[in-house]
């Protein structure tokens, strides 16, 4: 299955409207992990498969989804800042084996207990040294994950280097929060 996943567009609806279009025929599944601001009738939002509820959305979408083994949520309901304890507990009640998550504003992708964690990041602006904002695409079978980030504006693949400075970034977080 491939998978385009968004997340924090933060109504930078032209970057969402665009990314949409490009890939509404090219992949099976479309998943919006949460603030996108819009409002639930929104034709834009409308045409992803799955939208959950971010901390910046007023909209009444679900705080999270289950789709066959996959787990769909923003993240600031199970605490992500401070790791994935409490996703992890989620993931295992529903026997979810890859986990979709947004709100850090952090490209990542992190395997824990066996489940793959992927924040495709802003498709606003990360957080980091970088500047820009992405997406990803993922290509899911047979529980074998490959994902694949990409620039916001120009489409283009990312630099590996900004998942290692994201991971560096959340490291810093955890200790600020404690």
């Amino acid at each position: 299955m491939n998978i385009l996943v968004v997340s924090d567009s933060h109504l930078f609806g032209n970057d969402l409207q665009r990314i949409t279009k490009l890939y509404k025929n090219k992949v099976d599944f479309m998943i919006h992990c949460g603030d996108s601001s819009l409002i639930l009738e929104d034709p834009l939002i409308h045409q992803y498969d799955i939208v959950v509820k971010g901390n910046h959305d007023d909209a009444a979408f679900p705080k999270y989804r289950v789709y066959q083994d996959i787990c769909v949520t923003h993240g600031h309901y199970y605490n992500v800042y401070y790791g994935y304890d409490d996703l992890i507990k989620l993931c295992q009640s529903h026997h979810c084996h890859l986990c979709l998550h947004g709100h850090t504003h952090v490209p990542t992708h992190q395997i824990h207990q066996g489940i793959h964690f992927i924040n495709p990041g802003s498709l606003m602006m990360n957080r980091g040294s970088y500047g820009y904002g992405t997406y990803a695409l993922i290509d899911y079978k047979d529980n074998k994950v490959q994902v694949t980030y990409y620039h916001h504006q120009t489409d283009h693949p990312v630099d590996e280097s900004i998942l290692i400075e994201g991971l560096e970034l959340l490291d810093e977080f955890k200790q600020l929060l404690k």
